[in-house]
């Protein structure tokens, strides 16, 4: 009764390892070698030179790619910020990716350079754009910027969070930004030439608070025809120190 069992348990054994092995030989057959490869979601990326990056060959096995290789070797690119990979079986894969865009302007030299969200220049202009950015200064600048590094990442994610911070309809009414990288503070600057002294980003939503009621006293003061204001202090808590010009 025992080797009938045993015999039976050996056939299913042997039966399953053969399923087993017909799957594993279906699964890295030439069925599922990509012979497809195309990009979403791009637009001054080159199609080309995104493929290129992510390594992936006509032939090469569709559950064989390595998803965190493939993405991080095509975030290369310095257009791009974010890149994932779908698969469209049995033979075709999609690389889309998410593209890295201009938010603000560093003046460098003679030229403007444009960087992201993440302070990485993606382009050099040697004119003003007619385009509405934040512009920024920094100190110190680095001597030589390429496309595709990183200018004073620190101080642009500052900037970013006061930027999110304020109202948008406030935002029209700053003229710069300048980030000061031996303290770490910031400096903003109106369009009516007051030189908001912010510092650190600390006391976020304080500091918010006061410059809506700077913005609003530079209009007094225009209205009244007063002295214009010469530099607001916000770096330290309590009420701002306020000077103005004359």
């Amino acid at each position: 009764m025992r080797s009938v069992i045993f015999r039976k348990l050996f056939a299913i054994s042997v039966f399953l390892l053969v399923i087993l092995i017909c799957i594993y030989l279906f699964l890295h057959s030439s069925f599922f070698a990509v012979d497809k490869v195309y990009v979403t979601g791009n637009e001054k990326a080159l199609d080309e030179e995104v493929i290129k990056l992510s390594g992936i060959s006509p032939g090469a096995n569709i559950f064989s790619l390595n998803e965190n290789l493939v993405t991080r070797a095509i975030e290369v690119h310095p257009m791009v910020k974010k890149a994932s990979i779908e698969r469209h079986f049995p033979r075709s894969v999609e690389l889309q990716i998410v593209e890295r865009k201009v938010w603000a302007m560093i003046p460098f030299e003679d030229a403007l350079l444009y960087i992201d969200d993440e302070g990485v220049c993606l382009d050099k202009v040697p004119f003003m754009s007619r385009a509405k950015y934040p512009i920024i200064t920094v100190e110190p600048l680095p001597k030589r910027v390429l496309v595709g590094q990183a200018v004073q990442a620190e101080g642009i994610k500052m900037i970013r969070q006061v930027w999110e911070a304020i109202a948008s309809q406030d935002r029209q009414e700053i003229s710069d930004f300048h980030f000061l990288g031996n303290k770490k503070e910031l400096i903003l600057y109106t369009e009516k030439g007051t030189e908001v002294r912010w510092g650190k980003n600390d006391r976020m939503e304080e500091k918010v608070a006061f410059f809506n009621r700077i913005l609003d006293l530079e209009k007094d003061l225009d209205k009244t025809g007063h002295d214009a204001l010469d530099y607001v202090d916000l770096r330290f808590a309590g009420q701002p120190v306020i000077k103005t010009k004359g």
